[in-house]
């Protein structure tokens, strides 16, 4: 691999969402001209992302072409389904045969930690890494477009610094995974992909993402040292939440500190989709057996009731019901349907009114949610002056409301930017211009390494659990410990121990790094054991084979960045060369 000759001219953050994708830049020259772009092509409404959909043209999974993506991929599956059902109509009996339409695949990563996700399974031969990784590098061109446009036309991928956004609540396996899908895309230097961008790739969490932009943007905010802030980045998908505590005397430097460790779960804009999807289907029994026949009109239906959902709540429509039409075919069957079925009729069966009622039970479950999860993050410190709420779902009046009811007086402001949407791709790239703007985090979980040690009373006995070293009895499933549940760590935090390996003459020492949401998790394996392996990776150590004594490896863990890094040098052998590595290395489950 090449290296990098020089800086990087342009920073670009990519917000990577569920629901919806968008991106911000900067030329490192104007650190502080940080731009958005907004135009996207067959938009729904004037707005700084583009859906999150890719189009597969029909044919084998695992040599599908990209038809469409973003907006123009809900178009062109709609417009494909209507010419199906007008040919369908005319007694055609050779039907083209319709492509792969995909959307949600971003919660494919989702740890499990933030709860079970509602994506929907891949069709057959799809896989994760090739759907993501073909969404971003559809964007990613576009974006390399828009650049050259902007800047120069001889502009290249080396002249590029990339910086993805991910959720606080994603684990080391997930963001591992985003930057596996970044090198497939071609969008970062990998040995599959030469012409990436040759520098490392940026991940920026989402919540810190945001802070940075609400400050920069929020110049009357005045905020002295010791104040506490509480994030809530609610989006399409999920909800992170951060408490950070601001750290710097002036307010054009921005500095601050993590309070408590971020939490979050999957409750974003997307599942309240989910709720009126389900009153839908409760409402108008006979839909499943119509969608059999016709599904395009579904798109009608939801481009109807994402109007409803961006408005409900505001002064404007307070209290008022909502009307959606619906296609006259379907207005026949539903009631043919309650007559057959001995339902009461309806005035009306051309269109569907959710009344102001209708709509907060669709809203509250998830809102509910999100409340909890500010109130639990509010619990857990003392002193919060502000709560900011970004994010794409940050832009329903109904949310923001219920949030001020609930917390204002717990806390002086509640408070959402303009185009909460666009905050955590331009915070991204404030923060990749001033990493240390972030200057310590709260570890979520402990972690550490299994090592053996001599066996004592209480140890588990299994055979699997125990090994012998001569006539020395060893418990192999030892979980020692570099940092735990709720330490705070300043970024570049570095914890180092010494290892020698279990027996001598030995070329390699393999070492498994693992995480246990316990503050002192005692074993790594076992019975109860609240314990999962992140990480293994092998250190050769091939260098001390002429040594009589036992070689010492000393292993430092660096944590407080986004991603957790690993360095193993040895002290008694060797050059000092050192042996890097970002975790994980090897993934757990099916990533492929």
């Amino acid at each position: 691999m090449a290296e990098v000759s020089g800086e990087a001219k342009i920073v670009v953050g990519l917000d990577f969402g569920t629901t919806f994708s968008g991106y911000a830049f900067a030329h490192k020259s104007k650190p502080k001209e940080i731009l958005t772009f907004y135009d996207w092509p067959r938009p729904m409404k004037p707005y700084c992302k583009t859906l999150t959909a890719i189009y597969y043209e029909a044919g084998d999974a695992t040599t599908a072409k990209v038809k469409s993506w973003g907006f123009p991929a809900l178009h062109d599956y709609t417009k494909d389904i209507n010419n199906i059902q007008k040919l369908r109509a005319k007694s055609v009996v050779d039907l083209p045969e319709i492509g792969t339409y995909l959307v949600r695949f971003k919660l494919h990563l989702a740890s499990k930690d933030a709860g079970e996700s509602s994506a929907a399974k891949l069709p057959k031969g799809f896989t994760v890494t090739q759907v993501i990784a073909d969404y971003l590098r559809e964007i990613g061109a576009s974006i390399m477009r828009h650049l050259r446009t902007k800047f120069s036309d001889d502009l290249t991928m080396a002249d590029v610094q990339w910086c993805v956004t991910v959720p606080s609540i994603w684990d080391d396996h997930a963001k591992k995974q985003m930057e596996v899908c970044m090198a497939r895309a071609g969008l970062i230097r990998s040995v599959n992909s030469p012409a990436g961008s040759p520098h490392p790739l940026s991940i920026v969490l989402e919540p810190e993402a945001a802070s940075c932009y609400c400050h920069r943007n929020m110049p009357d905010l005045e905020l002295k040292v010791g104040d506490r802030l509480l994030v809530a980045d609610i989006g399409g998908g999920t909800t992170d939440i951060v408490v950070q505590e601001w750290m710097s005397e002036t307010p054009d430097d921005y500095r601050v500190k993590e309070v408590t460790y971020s939490t979050g779960g999957l409750c974003g804009g997307t599942y309240v989709d989910e709720q009126f999807n389900k009153f839908l289907f409760a409402k108008i029994q006979c839909l499943p057996q119509f969608l059999r026949k016709s599904t395009a009109f579904m798109g009608e239906i939801f481009k109807r009731w994402e109007e409803i959902k961006c408005s409900f709540g505001d002064l404007v429509t307070i209290g008022e019901s909502f009307e959606i039409q619906l296609p006259s075919k379907l207005a026949a069957e539903w009631e043919e349907f309650d007559e057959e079925h001995g339902n009461p009729p309806r005035s009306s069966y051309d269109e569907l009114e959710l009344t102001h009622a209708d709509i907060k039970a669709i809203f509250d479950p998830v809102v509910e949610q999100n409340l909890a999860l500010i109130a639990d993050q509010i619990s857990r410190t003392s002193n919060v002056k502000v709560i900011f709420v970004v994010g794409g779902f940050a832009g329903s009046p109904y949310l923001l409301t219920k949030i001020k009811e609930r917390f204002l007086g717990t806390v002086e402001k509640v408070i959402s930017p303009v185009q909460p949407g666009s905050a955590v791709c331009q915070g991204a790239v404030m923060l990749a211009l001033n990493p240390a703007g972030i200057t310590s985090r709260i570890a979520r979980k402990t972690y550490g390494f299994e090592v053996s040690r001599a066996f004592k009373a209480g140890d588990p006995e299994a055979a699997e659990y125990v090994s012998w070293v001569g006539a020395n009895k060893k418990c192999d499933v030892n979980f020692s410990a570099y940092v735990r549940k709720g330490d705070p760590l300043e970024v570049d935090h570095c914890v180092s121990k010494d290892f020698t390996p279990l027996y001598p003459g030995a070329k390699t020492m393999k070492l498994l790094l693992y995480s246990s949401n316990e503050t002192d998790p005692k074993y790594t394996r076992g019975p109860g054991v609240d314990s999962r392996e992140e990480a293994s990776f092998t250190i050769d150590i091939s260098a001390s084979s002429h040594m009589e004594a036992r070689p010492t490896v000393n292993v430092s863990m660096y944590f407080g960045r986004s991603a957790i890094e690993v360095k193993a040098v040895g002290k008694n052998f060797g050059n000092g060369e050192v042996q890097g590595f970002q975790l994980p290395v090897e993934f757990r489950g099916d990533w492929v």
